[in-house]
């Protein structure tokens, strides 16, 4: 199996994260340009020895290209949400267990027209931020002793301990507070 971070694969990468073929000319910001600006970024860090020269013959940019893409990113674009965004989701999809990355997925997106493959990566970036922030409550739940306590109690009876206990005590603290 190819290596996760071989050029070609951070190349495809970056192409299913944005929506597009960060190659072709266009100079959308939020995606064709964000989108080569990280495969810069990403190859320069994953491989440090990699020319410009290199890189920019993967995008069909001249070296001068690259090197201006490579300043923006470090001085104004690390700035901005989207940009971040992009990156980061390239950076957690290179982590991720090879087993995970499903390329069938990435070649039937770069099959797709423009439209409907930045529709698909739309909903795409969507789902794995509501994975993450499933997670991330996961993860505070997992350090909550009054959620262990509240796991305890039967599903058919959750309503009425609300109604008992939970609403009652509230109102309690509230009346404390007013007083």
């Amino acid at each position: 199996m190819e290596s996760m971070n071989s050029l070609d694969r951070l190349l495809k990468l970056c192409n299913t994260v944005v929506g597009v073929d960060i190659s072709n000319r266009p100079r959308q910001r939020e995606t064709y340009v964000y989108g080569r600006a990280v495969f810069y970024t990403v190859a320069k860090e994953l491989h440090p020895l990699t020319t410009l020269h290199t890189l920019g013959s993967y995008t069909k940019r001249d070296h001068a290209s690259v090197l201006f893409a490579l300043r923006n990113a470090k001085d104004t674009y690390c700035h901005d949400p989207a940009y971040l965004n992009i990156y980061n989701r390239v950076r957690e999809r290179i982590n991720e267990d090879p087993s995970q990355y499903d390329l069938r997925h990435e070649k039937a997106v770069s099959q797709m027209n423009v439209s409907a493959a930045k529709y698909v990566t739309e909903l795409q970036n969507k789902l794995y931020d509501a994975k993450k922030e499933i997670q991330e409550l996961r993860n505070l739940l997992s350090n909550n002793i009054l959620w262990d306590y509240v796991n305890q109690i039967p599903s058919e009876h959750v309503n009425d301990f609300i109604q008992n206990r939970v609403i009652p005590y509230i109102n309690m603290r509230l009346q404390t507070k007013h007083e």
